[in-house]
């Protein structure tokens, strides 16, 4: 270890702690925080090595953490990229070092799968340096070896790190491990593997870089502001393709004095540029930050925290905030079709809840010092460079257990703990009495939540005492939707409702599920969620407007659709399909204009261990698609899925924007609450006949 003593920003004096050299338990960051101060101390460790007498000025080493998984074995796509690595025209200064593994096969004759493997590419050329037995490229040692061996073995003056793989966001992680059950690198592992590689180091990484999507988050930032300066990632997902490697090569040998932000920007820019799909164009985003101002964001980010945290207490403000961040931009589809990340816009969350927290402008501010590079495509135009995590829909308790590990500020996370439970509570007022004591300790915030359990493991207090446990043993029913009217038909014949006072400061949003019967009357399946209801969030009146069109295939089957995005122009919705024999999700993109409707192609979301799949799949002339559906039994409410009819796409696919066929459909109204849970009203039936028109069953 090495001390230091430096002064913070705030003028408090700041011990740094030196991580472990076995990079179990380890932290390169340390943060104070007493409740009822918003003040946040931040000391960070120091490298622990010397600088090599025989490195060279402006010379660089780029690692490349190759964790090839189902990119490589289904697509060969790190084989792609390494041929773009090899085939660039470098100099002796610029060398890629890279280590493989972690896919069950490659598309080349150098890599073995049932190997870890390093290579040296410098100025046009491949050679192998190391052969390793297989190991799990989602552990702690296995990055942490790479680093230190590179280091030691190849300095030089600039010094880079890419992780290259699937990204999941500030919970999941990056770098899933196919030959290992896609176990990943979540970001306390990827902090003590920088922390145990940095005391062989002498300076800080020149910039840590994600070919991965959804790792441009200001938890990953807080991670890697102590050992680079800058942080490269994208808040969305990435496509297929994945950075162009051939212009960081080229311009490195050309431009060997350039800072990490020059740098950045030309890998964000070819990065942009190369995407030819025009729908994974649309949702790209990518972010340089430089992360030295990352303490100040976070100073900033913990007085607004504060200001929310208290600012909730009152149940008509927190209604308001959550139906503010429902709002903003989110990444990583977050809905029940294609699955949840949690990962939300963070300047467009602080602008969200502006009125209840005066300090957003710092926040705000500070964020955009941080930032100094980035693009979005036009699916993001409002997106400013870097995500949080926000709980839209929580998984399970071990979701928040993660998030413990990762979160920046206590008083956020007591934030996100209020309305946890509150969700758990019968009656809802879990907010009121709510005591964020838990994440308060007279020996600071990170530092003692992050101790080793008895089995030399770190473990967070609460996450070892099962704090968390809470979360798992509600409905997900919501017992705080109230009203004045219940759900029924107006004079007019209109269906609709009015929320209590309290129902009203509990509601977070309203829409509407539409069922159909199977072909047997067996089993209501869900068409979907439709949105045209019409309603106040003054007076609490709500009604149906529902014009009774649908999406649907050619063939007339109605697709299941869930909103996926919303836009100024237009919106895109999401329907669980199986395309040539695999589950995935169809997005159809609607313009608002005039109800045009256009595939947008198939995405696989996010799955069960929370790796979001890359890139957006066209839909080909052959494809088979047959649509599928949410069941609940007519006798039992049994659930289950159930399976349309096997489509053939013909020369194009075009989605159908009509009158679904003439039947008998259900319809509920759908309110989610403040906590993310939903209420159900029951059910009505409705008729639509062979013209369209819709008669309800009163």
């Amino acid at each position: 270890m090495l001390p230091a003593c430096s002064d913070d920003e705030d003028g408090a004096a700041a011990s740094v702690r030196g991580a472990t050299t076995s990079g179990v338990g380890a932290s390169g960051v340390m943060m104070r925080a007493k409740q009822g101060t918003a003040e946040l101390q931040i000391t960070r460790v120091q490298p622990g090595g010397t600088k090599p007498s025989n490195v060279e000025p402006n010379t660089w080493t780029v690692f490349v953490y190759l964790c090839g998984s189902d990119l490589e074995s289904s697509d060969g796509d790190a084989t792609e990229d390494l041929g773009e690595m090899v085939g660039a025209s470098g100099s002796e200064n610029v060398r890629f070092v890279v280590e493989t593994g972690g896919a069950k096969k490659w598309a080349n004759k150098n890599m073995h799968a049932k190997q870890l493997q390093r290579f040296l590419i410098q100025d046009g050329s491949i050679q192998e340096v190391a052969s390793l037995d297989s190991a799990n490229m989602g552990e702690t040692n296995t990055l942490a070896d790479f680093l230190t061996w590179g280091v030691k073995n190849y300095p030089a003056d600039h010094m880079g790190v890419i992780l290259w793989n699937h990204g999941g966001g500030s919970i999941s992680g990056v770098c899933f491990d196919e030959r290992n059950n896609d176990d990943s690198l979540v970001l306390r592992e990827l902090d003590d593997a920088m922390a145990t590689a940095y005391q062989t180091m002498w300076d800080k990484f020149e910039f840590v870089g994600f070919d991965a999507c959804l790792m441009g988050t200001l938890e990953t930032a807080n991670v890697l502001a102590s050992y680079a300066r800058y942080l490269y990632g994208s808040e969305e997902m990435e496509s297929g393709t994945g950075w162009e490697y051939s212009s960081i090569m080229e311009h490195l040998a050309q431009n060997p004095t350039c800072t990490g932000a020059e740098l950045g920007k030309v890998v964000c820019d070819a990065y942009l540029d190369s995407i030819t799909y025009k729908e994974d164009r649309d949702i790209a985003t990518f972010s340089v930050i430089d992360l030295s101002h990352t303490d100040e964001l976070l100073r900033a980010f913990n007085r607004f925290s504060q200001e929310l945290y208290e600012a909730s207490e009152d149940a008509g403000t927190l209604a308001t905030m959550v139906r503010g961040i429902g709002l903003i931009d989110n990444f990583g589809g977050n809905n029940r079709s294609e699955g949840y990340t949690n990962m939300v816009d963070l300047g467009s969350m602080v602008e969200a809840c502006a009125e209840a927290a005066p300090s957003a402008g710092e926040v705000l501010d500070a964020l955009h010092a941080a930032v100094v590079h980035h693009q979005e495509g036009p699916t993001h135009t409002k997106a400013q460079g870097l995500s949080v995590y926000y709980p839209l829909q929580i998984e399970d308790a071990n979701e928040l257990a993660v998030f413990e590990q990762v979160c920046v500020s206590p008083y956020y996370l007591s934030f996100v703990d209020r309305q946890a439970h509150a969700a758990t509570s019968q009656d809802g007022t879990g907010y009121e009495d709510y005591d964020g004591d838990t994440w308060f300790d007279e020996t600071g915030w990170w530092e003692w939540l992050f101790s080793d359990d008895e089995a030399g493991e770190s473990a967070t207090s609460a996450q070892a005492d099962g704090y968390w446990d809470y979360v798992d043993e509600h409905s997900g029913e919501s017992t705080v939707i109230t009203f004045d009217k219940e759900p029924q038909f107006d004079k007019d014949g209109i269906y609709g409702f009015k929320l209590s006072r309290d129902g009203l400061s509990n509601a977070a949003s309203v829409s509407a599920l539409v069922y159909q019967y199977s072909e047997d009357e067996s089993d209501f399946l869900l068409l979907g969620e439709t949105y045209d209801v019409e309603g106040s969030w003054k007076t609490g009146k709500f009604k149906d407007m529902f014009d009774g069109y649908w999406l649907s295939l050619p063939d007339g089957q109605n697709l299941s659709i869930t909103l996926a995005e919303t836009a100024d122009d237009y919106v895109v919705y999401t329907a669980p399909i199986e395309l040539n024999g695999k589950d995935t999700n169809l997005r159809i993109r609607q313009y608002l204009k005039d109800d045009s409707v256009e595939v947008e192609g198939a995405w696989d979301g996010i799955d069960q261990n929370g790796s979001s799949s890359r890139g957006i799949t066209k839909i080909k002339k052959g494809d088979v698609i047959v649509p599928l559906y949410e069941s609940y039994g007519v006798e039992d409410d049994a659930q289950g899925y159930y399976e349309g009819d096997a489509y053939k796409v013909g020369k194009t696919l075009t989605i159908d924007y009509d009158y679904p066929p003439e039947g008998t459909y259900d319809y509920s109204f759908c309110i989610y609450d403040v906590f993310g849970d939903c209420y159900q009203t029951d059910s009505v039936e409705f008729q639509i006949d062979k013209d369209g028109e819709i008669s309800y069953f009163l």
